[in-house]
């Protein structure tokens, strides 16, 4: 046992014990650190009586859909598959490197850390979902997030059941609980279990403990889903999702780690934490409101999205339209 792992070494036997006293379990993966953490716990106790089950939706950001891209398969098919670090680790280039374009957004192509570690294998199931086919989801309501979480965990239940396991569980932890979240209500009318908040696990924790055991998501962003870029209240559309993740992922691209792209009103507006604000003032001048985006960096946002770009990024606040 390492030293990290040995920090948490009672609450880790808490959790395994949690997990066993389930008899078998069906978790929701979706690649993030939290169910990721959660099936590498279970591979450790208890391998031959857990199934992964991964929802493929339009809402996924890009970041969650490549990490969980190694175990995505054939929907509706059952492999078994590694959930281990087998994913290269983001690529990070301090925006302030004075190799990198600004105006273009180009960077060095820097060797990547891969970290190495045993592999496990867990069974997996994809399913595909349309929450835009639900009229509750699509029109975007202040239950939103609800309807979605019902729909996606409900047929998780149904596959558990089908396969014969006694229960289904989440990747919600305790920090959650802190949070403003509709779609714990769901969660717990269907039954579903969260082991890692019931046995009182933060994600800093998590990240610990997967970065020990060298799992390249243990520094992957938050990132809540991109239907929480449009106001509540607006409906949901293809397109409009489409014209988030464009922006998201060229903002990511230049080493952004946990920045938004809201669309409102028909203009993108970036919201961005601290840290990539600071960095983003390497590049532009300090505003009133934030930082002005580079002229480089608006000219390529406006073309990805097809729409005007507010040219100054504000300070990001979490729950600011619940993600």
């Amino acid at each position: 046992m390492d030293r990290v792992e040995s920090r948490y070494r009672d609450k880790l036997r808490a959790l395994e014990e949690c997990l066993l006293g389930y008899g078998s379990v069906a978790v929701g993966f979706s690649g993030g650190v939290d169910s990721t953490f959660l099936a590498a716990v279970c591979a450790r106790v208890m391998p031959t009586r857990v199934l992964l089950v991964h929802l493929a939706t339009p809402f996924a950001t890009t970041p969650e859909r490549e990490y969980s891209a190694p175990v995505t398969v054939t929907p509706g098919c059952e492999h078994s598959v590694s959930v281990a670090p087998t994913v290269e680790c983001e690529r990070s280039v301090p925006m302030g490197d004075a190799r990198v374009d600004a105006a273009t957004g180009a960077y060095p192509d820097t060797a990547l850390d891969t970290p190495q570690a045993t592999s496990f294998g867990l069974p997996l199931v994809t399913i595909d979902v349309d929450p835009l086919g639900d009229a509750d989801i699509r029109e975007n309501g202040p239950l939103r997030c609800y309807y979605c979480k019902r729909m996606g965990f409900e047929r998780i239940v149904e596959v558990a059941r089908e396969r014969g396991f006694a229960e289904v569980a989440d990747g919600s932890n305790a920090d959650d609980a802190d949070d403003y979240r509709p779609g714990m209500r769901a969660i717990r009318e269907l039954g579903v279990r969260s082991p890692l908040m019931e046995c009182g696990w933060r994600k800093p924790e998590e990240r610990e403990l997967l970065r020990a055991w060298g799992f390249a998501q243990w520094d992957l962003p938050a990132g809540a889903c991109l239907a929480t870029r449009i106001p509540c209240g607006e409906e949901l559309d293809l397109q409009k999702l489409a014209t988030v993740r464009a922006c998201e992922d060229y903002l990511h691209s230049l080493g952004l780690s946990a920045v938004r792209a809201r669309l409102i009103g028909g203009t993108v507006r970036v919201e961005a934490p601290v840290e990539d604000l600071q960095a983003l003032s390497a590049w532009g001048d300090i505003a009133d409101s934030g930082v002005s985006l580079p002229a480089g960096i608006v000219a390529e946002l406006t073309a990805r999205a097809a729409c005007p770009v507010e040219p100054v990024a504000v300070l990001y606040g979490k729950g600011g339209m619940n993600g």
